[in-house]
């Protein structure tokens, strides 16, 4: 009796843990519900697996296309994030007393 106790406790410590699902396969004497456990078990392990490829998938074509608008827009990104030399010669030029007195100020 007590070693039944033991076995039956035992058990749904090893279906708890998914690592161990994959070693535990059910046999025809498997209570059913521990059987559906294991059904759901293999099943959401599978989910996973899919939904981690999917996912890797999905940021492997974000990377190259985030690659491929990086080297399309190179030259725009470049221009955008260079210092601004020619407004600060035009700034310079505005500041002069020619067009301030245009200006009527």
């Amino acid at each position: 009796m007590e070693k039944d106790k033991k076995n039956e406790e035992s058990k749904p410590e090893e279906i708890e843990d998914p690592f161990l699902m994959d070693r535990w396969i059910p046999s025809k004497s498997t209570n059913p519900l521990q059987y559906e456990l294991y059904k759901l078990q293999s099943w959401m392990h599978l989910c996973t697996e899919r939904y981690m490829k999917k996912k890797q998938c999905l940021q492997d074509q974000f990377m190259k296309e985030r690659e491929e608008i990086l080297k399309k827009y190179e030259e725009k990104i470049k221009e955008f994030d260079a210092p601004s030399s020619p407004p600060q010669k035009k700034s310079k030029a505005n500041s002069s007393g020619d067009e301030s007195s245009s200006r009527g100020v």
